[in-house]
């Protein structure tokens, strides 16, 4: 053994699982030591025996693959990254890595993930039996509103020249579903990068950071981070951050940082770390070393003079770590699809629901806004995984175009699994959906699903699927829609404008997160939507006190009034005062468009100025289906008739499925299998007209592709839902 890495030791504390090369031209390999007979096992072997010709010119790359990152999951299973499916990344062609799972002898090995650049250092999140690893972020089909697909690879017609390269952590379940990003802050690039994850009991989570943050060029100059929870701000703990400077800076020493450098931390209980640390930047003697949480108390452990001492691990048991059940449906497939569209659903099916696409975050959460409000929204979906491209540059396939319900709900069941895909939205124009910063709503990624499973999120945005699922649609509808206002103001202070109430900003060490008035009571500010909204709720945030900078104001009541168009549809004639948490108004629904906030009465000052304002105004409300309507004094017609899709989909063994009719009169439901028989009429005769609901049962049939046709005398369509048992 000539080189090994990634020591993991069993909870037991018995045996140690790691990588290792034998001989210099030989791959890495996973090799398990019993301390006890000290019997040393070879787990993984070159024994892959695939057919290699789909890939063309690119399938030389492929001869040879490498196991490394093991880990022991709680029921012996064993954990590991490898490059043993064909693909290769989108920059400089490297072998891509993937999470696999097999038993402790070695046998019975499956792919867990479908990563199309990189999947390294898997980990088990200690708190729940899920297994987090590193992903590479990356996609080099940039959003364009200059092309005929929305996309391009040339910077003259890109909207951003972001393509993230950023390795970020993810959180799966033991079999790859339901992904999740953890411990990372999307808002800007450095912020997001985190690597090789590290877990407590109790959620929170180590990493490290690297300023090259692709890992492609250097992996000099690394940093370790914390997080308290699975999404939240890091906090530096040793080594370099994004602030460090350039070790020379001209010529510029490119991914070298002025040291000391920390890597590879491991808690070892509740309030302590170690880690590997030097201050030499040539030859990087790393020793091991410890501190608190907090990087405070740092002292040395061992260290090996003129060695790099890495990977250090605890020798000694330890209780056994979290777990939890799978589906056991991993996807057999050697290689992936081919340009042929009857391979895409090789892998099997599984469903994309999107609740609600303009779902946003809580008030500081470390997140972007939603994409702002829009009615004729759709998605594309692009599939993306390894042809024939050396480089790994095969160009994207628009798979789908979908619509997206007017509540912002997307539920699309007929998704590929277990194949590289992302997703961008466009506006009823075709231009690519953005939020009110001018953020892209299009994935600089690239995401998978298991097969018989049902991806399920809101938002459509970075950060997205670290947000709580609601329980139900319509539950899920209602969002804060105050990001996508336009603000008017009665008076503004200097910068402090009326936007600052819906940037979801509420903190105040810096005062430009809140609207300052240019007076006292009565200055009011104004939120307006281009489309009419249910509203339920409104929440009202004070300016946080900041006694040093002579900030203490406390707005002791509000008058809220709603409008529908000019015309004015209640009032709320008195919040009471306003806590420093923030106040929940709480109204039975109203149709709106426009609300104004006026400060009734408060006391204080902020900077020692006698001023009014407030930090956040959040608007809890869904998209109303009124703005589908034509709407007059006398009358609401419908523009046209709907048919929607149903909802789930795929579904066992039942489903439901709405349609609108604009006037009363005869239509029938009917539903056929693939080659045109019936199978069942939902409605037949007389309806009345409005939105319905009709269920269907799928009991005493077999899963497949079905077909369902609402039919009227002067209108049909058609559309296909898929039935899993």
């Amino acid at each position: 053994m000539i080189d090994i890495q990634q020591p993991n030791v069993h909870w037991s504390g018995e045996k140690i699982i790691f990588a290792g090369v034998e001989h210099r031209d030989s791959n890495w390999r996973i090799y398990e030591l019993d301390l006890e007979s000290n019997n040393l096992k070879k787990l993984t072997k070159t024994d892959r025996n695939i057919n290699l010709s789909q890939f063309g010119i690119a399938a030389n790359k492929f001869l040879r693959y490498d196991d490394i990152d093991p880990v022991y999951y709680s029921n012996d299973k064993i954990y590991f990254a490898s490059t043993r499916f064909p693909t290769l990344s989108q920059i400089d062609g490297f072998p891509t890595t993937n999470i696999y799972l097999m038993d402790s002898d070695g046998t019975n090995m499956h792919r867990v993930s479908t990563e199309r650049n990189g999947a390294d250092k898997p980990t088990i999140d200690l708190s729940n039996g899920r297994i987090i690893y590193s992903r590479w972020l990356l996609n080099i089909d940039r959003p364009s509103n200059l092309t005929l697909s929305n996309l391009t690879r040339i910077d003259s017609l890109a909207l951003t020249d972001d393509i993230a390269n950023i390795w970020q952590n993810i959180s799966i379940r033991p079999d790859g579903d339901d992904m999740k990003s953890v411990g990372t802050d999307p808002r800007n690039r450095k912020t997001f990068f985190s690597y090789r994850p590290r877990t407590t009991t109790d959620g929170k989570m180590f990493s490290i950071f690297f300023p090259d943050a692709g890992l492609t060029y250097s992996s000099n100059s690394p940093g370790i981070r914390f997080y308290d929870k699975s999404m939240s701000e890091y906090k530096y703990i040793a080594g370099t951050d994004t602030s460090t400077l350039l070790y020379i800076q001209n010529p510029p020493s490119t991914g070298t940082l002025q040291p000391p450098y920390a890597t590879d931390p491991i808690p070892i209980n509740s309030n302590k770390i170690i880690f590997s640390l030097t201050n030499s930047v040539e030859y990087q003697d790393y020793g091991i070393y410890m501190s608190n949480f907090d990087g405070t108390g740092i002292q040395p452990i061992a260290d090996i003079p003129g060695k790099m001492d890495l990977n250090a691990e605890i020798l000694a048991p330890r209780t056994r770590p979290a777990s939890l059940p799978y589906l056991s449906t991993f996807d057999e497939n050697l290689l992936p699809p081919t340009s042929n569209p009857s391979t895409f659903y090789q892998g099997g099916l599984f469903r994309f629901d999107c609740l609600n696409i303009f779902s946003n975050g809580p008030v500081d959460f470390p997140m972007d806004n939603a994409p702002d409000i829009s009615a004729n929204v759709k998605i594309q979906f692009f599939l993306n995984f390894q042809r024939q491209d050396p480089t790994g540059k095969d160009l994207p396939i628009l798979f789908r175009e979908e619509p997206i319900d007017i509540t912002g709900l997307l539920a699309f069941g007929e998704a590929p699994a277990n194949v590289s895909m992302f997703e961008q939205l466009i506006d009823e124009k075709g231009k690519v959906l953005t939020n009110s910063e001018g953020k892209l709503a299009h994935v600089f990624g690239m995401n998978y699903g298991i097969t018989g499973s049902g991806g399920k999120c809101v938002g459509c945005h970075a950060g997205h699927t670290s947000l709580p699922i609601p329980n139900s649609i319509n539950e899920a509808s209602f969002t804060n829609v105050s990001t996508s206002a336009e603000v008017t103001q009665s008076s503004y202070y200097q910068n402090f404008r009326g936007e600052n109430v819906t940037d979801r900003k509420a903190r105040n060490t810096d005062l430009n997160v809140n609207w300052i008035s240019d007076g006292g009571v009565n200055e009011f500010v104004e939120l307006t939507w281009d489309l009419y909204l249910e509203t339920r709720e409104i929440k009202i945030y004070n300016i946080s006190e900041n006694i040093s900078a002579g900030t203490n104001i406390k707005v002791n009541d509000c008058e809220i009034v709603f409008y529908k168009d000019t015309t004015e549809v209640r009032r709320i004639i008195s919040t009471g005062s306003i806590p420093d948490e923030g106040k929940s108004i709480p109204i039975s629904p109203v149709l709106m468009n426009r609300l104004r906030v006026y400060i009734k009465n408060y006391t204080g000052f902020i900077n020692n100025i006698n001023k009014s304002g407030l930090a956040e105004i959040e608007t809890i409300a869904k998209i109303s289906y009124a703005n589908l309507v034509n709407i007059s004094e006398d009358d609401i017609t419908v523009k046209d008739y709907e048919l929607n899709q149903n909802y789930p989909n795929p579904f066992n063994p039942t489903t439901k499925i709405q349609y609108y009719l604009p006037k009363s009169g005869f239509a029938s439901l009917i539903v056929y299998d693939i080659t045109g028989k019936e199978i069942a009429t939902l409605i037949a005769g007389k309806m009345e007209k409005g939105y319905n609901t009709v269920e269907f049962k799928a009991n005493n049939i077999s899963s497949g592709v079905y077909i369902y046709k609402l039919t009227t005398p002067d209108w049909s369509q058609t559309k296909k839902m898929v039935l899993i048992k």
